[in-house]
């Protein structure tokens, strides 16, 4: 659970939705996404919706010993908003314009995300519906597969007495097409067989902090400082945003029969002897973590239960520097999301950007009969300022030119999540993964060998986006009752 770290009298918790602030660690969950109907006169009817929810809205504050057997918590976009507070006007409004356009708009977002081919956004949800038709995302939590099933009946049921004015949307091509969390065994790892989860920003309450982990550049209406200023700062919309927080929600499709087979062809290569212990080797040199969670700084030669979920280390720092990137490469997935101590020189900025992670995964594991089932990530990525915390971090994954450790002719890529351009060449970016090594002779996968295309494969395609406000308690229930605050 991501802790909050008083310093100062904070924020309300009771006004903050509990996603926010907690790590939920629940079993179970299930993230269902919905359409409004923009008729004037049908809002009374998607506001009986709101006020069927009400009753299980998850605030920030402590329960106690005892986790509640299910809640949820809810998303609106821009789209979403415009439908149930019209009177906010939002797309003239205050908020940014990153969120009004949305994680499609190929002159904002696109240049960071850089969906191509199969996770192109023409192609998101499965082509099942528009991307402008998500209104609304219902985080659903439950303790066991019979409360999820009651939660999730609940809101179905609460969508179909709307009288048709909230529709749900159904993404992926399943049973049940909804977004559901699988139960993998151990339960924070991902179909990668990587442990999930581990270094998250430590909250810290102080409006006036500096650290880029503070809870004033994640919650909106407390910020004093100027990048990022989490906002709209002005106006109703302001009233409205205060203590809300942005959701950058992703649908991570892993392909994890190239995965793994790459891992195979590659220790085939380089060591067909000690072919296993490769494989893994490759595996942590990707992530910049063994597969059990041992960063390669703290653990560079093999992983190690005392380090398994170790976060307290840097890439520069006098004990275990690795400036030279020989036990964790520059590129690996880790050290790009985030550099740390790293020198980093982007667009001006000397600043890390953090965001709160919350991942659980979806499809059922890698078996000999399902190897077409989809299966991935289903991603909660939290931010006060989706452009300037979110996007510029994908752009760094997508393009890794954001420090002088890396080569100023060719851009290298996070080898694990980035999206692979048509024309790696043609847009100066290097299509492979180089582990640097003491002896200096550094190893580039992929290898030459009888399945190599010299590039790196895609892993990850992108099956949707949608970039939510998490408002606040009072917020969501001054939809549900008509009321607006002055």
């Amino acid at each position: 659970m991501t802790a909050l770290k008083k310093t100062t009298p904070g924020p309300n918790l009771a006004d903050i939705q509990g996603l926010i602030i907690r790590g939920y660690t629940h079993p179970c969950s299930v993230h269902l996404l919905f359409k409004f109907s923009s008729k004037p006169a049908d809002l009374t009817s998607v506001r009986h919706f709101f006020k069927a929810l009400m009753p299980h809205l998850q605030n920030a504050e402590d329960w106690g010993p005892l986790k509640p057997e299910m809640m949820l918590n809810i998303g609106l976009t821009a789209g979403g908003i415009a439908i149930v507070r019209s009177d906010l006007n939002v797309y003239n409004s205050n908020f940014s314009t990153t969120f009004k356009r949305g994680p499609w708009d190929v002159n904002s977002a696109q240049l960071s995300l850089g969906d191509y081919g199969d996770g192109d956004p023409s192609k998101w949800w499965n082509n099942k519906f528009a991307n402008e038709d998500v209104h609304c995302i219902v985080h659903a939590y439950a303790m066991n597969p019979g409360a999820q099933d009651s939660i999730v009946d609940m809101i179905t049921t609460a969508a179909k007495n709307s009288k048709g004015t909230v529709t749900e949307l159904l993404p992926l091509k399943s049973k049940t097409g909804r977004l559901e969390q699988y139960p993998l065994i151990p339960s924070d790892y991902i179909h990668f067989k990587y442990r999930d989860s581990i270094d998250e920003p430590d909250l810290n309450d102080n409006p006036a902090g500096t650290d880029q982990a503070d809870l004033n550049n994640f919650l909106i209406g407390y910020s004093t400082l100027p990048n990022p200023i989490p906002g709209p700062l002005n106006g109703p919309e302001a009233v409205f945003a205060k203590n809300g927080c942005y959701n950058a929600f992703r649908v991570l499709y892993q392909d994890v029969v190239t995965f793994d087979n790459f891992l195979e062809d590659q220790a085939q290569q380089i060591n067909p002897k000690e072919k296993d212990t490769t494989v893994e080797w490759i595996a942590a040199k990707i992530c910049g973590r063994w597969r059990q969670g041992s960063p390669l700084v703290l653990s560079p030669d093999m992983p190690e239960h005392d380090t398994s979920k170790s976060t307290d280390f840097g890439y520069e720092q006098a004990v275990n520097n690795d400036s030279q990137g020989l036990r964790c490469p520059f590129a690996a997935h880790t050290r790009v999301a985030n550099p740390r101590d790293e020198p980093v020189d982007a667009a001006g900025s000397t600043l890390v950007p953090r965001i709160l992670r919350r991942g659980m995964a979806y499809g059922p594991p890698l078996l000999d009969d399902n190897t077409d089932a989809d299966r991935g990530l289903i991603g909660l990525f939290l931010c006060g300022d989706i452009s300037g915390q979110f996007e510029t971090l994908y752009s760094w994954i997508n393009t890794n030119n954001f420090s002088d450790v890396f080569s100023p002719d060719f851009n290298t890529q996070d080898p694990l999540i980035a999206n692979r351009s048509a024309d790696p060449i043609g847009n100066n970016i290097d299509p492979t993964f180089t582990i640097p090594m003491a002896n200096g002779k550094n190893v580039v996968l992929p290898v030459p060998g009888p399945k190599s295309t010299g590039i790196l494969p895609q892993f990850v395609v992108t099956r949707g986006t949608a970039y939510f406000l998490l408002p606040s308690i009072s917020s969501l229930k001054g939809i549900a009752e008509g009321h607006i605050p002055k």
